[in-house]
């Protein structure tokens, strides 16, 4: 676990432009910097990176944070990768208060080193192997595009990897996947004669790797090293680190099934093409996914395994899901896959296939009416009882709704006789939802709190005794004076993370937004001098309040006279 301190430390002397200039180009507007967002789509410059503020806001997606939150959003990384690389970019040693973690990241180096090395052996053996450069020529692959993707070859041997390791019958290589022991005590290599794949993290290091037959007659076609502990099948996605640039660019992502389909796609100029690893669609892929683009376009073989393997991936995918989505499904034509179609027509023609991709709920009503033609009673109950668990999982609300009405037009009847049938609630949002909407009117108490978030050098810890209100306000503002109390120097990004480990992420969402209408320029000290003013009056007027409480409970008799000389002058007032 790395030190709230650490974070802080981190965060004082990192520029959030600097940062993200090298990333992207930023353009000086006013006091400051502009850019297209680089997670969603848009023509007329809507991000705003502030170097006073130390953050970062987008007016069209609402995309807000510090350095760390861009890091982890636009590279992928987890937190603790984002801090090690700010860290690094600086000088700084990132410090660590776990040791009994030490030696799992001890593993964690051996298995990546061990992973990396039979990497480089494999491509070296892939420039010394004429049969595996011929199959990848025949498959119209350039040495370019494999190095690329860093493609490999393990040769037709048992124990290839002796080459690669002086200790072949190491634990750390039975661990990773790359020597296999059987029930005899023999070592043997779990690849050969086969291409490989490598599979890449998210920050880069190679993890695991997909292996494809170049004899026909060999099984299984595709083999993958198993799971470990850098290497989980249902989190990760082949071709991501690759293609992340270009989903962005293009702004839509192109999930296929094999890794030639990535790399065949990649030869022809299409790079925003990831594949999973031989496991359907999972959530996790499609939380990484919508990291880069609201647009995801499943593309299968158009056989009966390729329809089945839609299903599949439809249903994992639909309580990720949300309004702002948007999830199709592409069918090639029966016997081809993306690798085969490319090859035998153009990219062109895949691309405008692509375009025409069905989109989820038309997807979802084609393929439960391919043998259903609605023509009796019976068959609509079949339908909607096929329907009724895909609603119960569908959480986007908009679509859901608009999804419900396109069925009740399809069988004839209203929504709200879709709704009894199916037994759903009402996905109106109920009048008090307690979720936080994203503009309200700011009150006097956010704006002082918003104002010590951007100036904290006007922070004065005698004020945490004028908020005693159970509202949130006053939580937010006794957080930033708590935190403040040792008179170091922050700024706001240092305060919004505080706050962000404290606080529900969609207050700190509307909070990100409201700093982002403040105007650098404006006089903030007597803006918060003014407010000082306004909030002793209502603490005063509280205290007032409870003492009137008390006092008016007692006896006239028993009454001091401090209390009543209080009650003369409350009259007065």
């Amino acid at each position: 676990m790395i030190p709230e301190s650490f974070i802080q430390e981190l965060l004082s002397r990192i520029d959030v432009v600097d940062v993200i200039d090298k990333r992207i180009p930023l353009k000086k507007a006013g006091a400051n910097f502009v850019a297209c967002c680089p997670f969603h789509q848009e023509k007329t410059p809507s991000f705003t990176v502030s170097p006073s503020k130390q953050f970062y806001h987008c007016f069209g997606c609402g995309e807000h944070g510090s350095a760390i939150s861009f890091l982890i959003e636009y590279e992928g990384l987890s937190f603790v990768e984002a801090v090690n690389e700010l860290a690094n970019s600086i000088g700084l040693k990132v410090p660590n208060d776990a040791p009994p973690k030490l030696e799992k990241n001890s593993e964690y180096t051996n298995l990546e080193h061990a992973i990396k090395t039979a990497s480089i052996f494999y491509q070296k053996q892939l420039r010394e192997s004429p049969e595996a450069i011929s199959y990848l020529k025949a498959r119209g692959l350039t040495g370019q595009v494999a190095k690329d993707f860093s493609i490999g070859y393990a040769p037709n041997d048992w124990q290839n990897l002796k080459n690669a390791f002086k200790n072949y019958e190491d634990e750390i290589l039975i661990k990773s996947g790359l020597v296999v022991k059987n029930d005899k005590g023999k070592f043997y290599d779990r690849f050969r004669h086969r291409i490989i794949f490598p599979i890449y993290s998210d920050k880069g290091s190679v993890i695991g790797f997909g292996g494809r037959i170049i004899n026909p007659e060999d099984t299984p076609k595709y083999y993958n090293s198993p799971e470990t502990a850098l290497f989980q099948k249902s989190y990760e996605l082949y071709g991501l680190l690759t293609s992340r640039k270009s989903i962005r660019e293009k702004g839509y992502v192109l999930v296929v099934e094999g890794y030639m389909d990535v790399v065949g796609l990649a030869q022809k100029g299409l790079k925003n093409v990831v594949a999973t690893l031989g496991t359907a669609t999972t959530a996790f892929h499609i939380k990484k996914l919508i990291r880069y683009t609201q647009e995801i376009i499943f593309c299968f073989d158009g056989d009966a395994a390729g329809r089945s393997a839609a299903w599949r991936a439809m249903n994992n995918s639909l309580e990720s899901v949300t309004d702002n989505m948007q999830l199709k499904f592409l069918f090639l034509p029966d016997g081809h896959d993306p690798d085969s179609f490319v090859r035998e027509n153009s990219i062109d023609e895949f691309e405008l296939l692509a375009k025409e991709a069905i989109p989820l709920t038309e997807y979802i009503i084609k393929y439960l009416t391919i043998n259903n033609d609605l023509a009796t009673q019976e068959k609509k109950v079949k339908f909607l009882n096929e329907i009724e668990p895909i609603f119960k999982q569908l959480t986007a609300q908009k679509l859901s709704l608009l999804f419900k009405k396109r069925i009740s037009e399809l069988i004839n009847l209203n929504l709200e006789e879709i709704n009894q049938i199916l037994k759903i609630k009402n996905t109106y949002p109920k009048k008090n939802s307690s979720k936080i909407p994203d503009r309200l009117p700011i009150s006097s108490i956010r704006k002082f709190c918003l104002l010590l978030i951007l100036r904290p050098d006007l922070i004065k810890q005698e004020d945490s005794e004028f908020f005693i209100s159970e509202d949130i306000d006053d939580k937010l503002v006794l957080a930033i004076i708590e935190m403040t109390k040792n008179n170091g120097d922050y700024n706001s990004a240092m305060i919004l993370h505080f706050l962000e480990t404290r606080f529900d992420k969609e207050l700190i969402k509307q909070i990100h937004l409201q700093l982002s209408t403040f105007n650098d320029e404006m006089e903030m000290d007597d803006e918060i001098n003014a407010l000082r003013v306004s909030i002793k009056k209502r603490y005063n007027s509280f205290v007032n309040k409870q003492k009137l409480n008390e006092t008016t409970k007692k006896s006239l008799d028993s009454l001091s006279d401090e209390e009543k000389e209080f009650l003369k002058n409350i009259g007065k007032g």
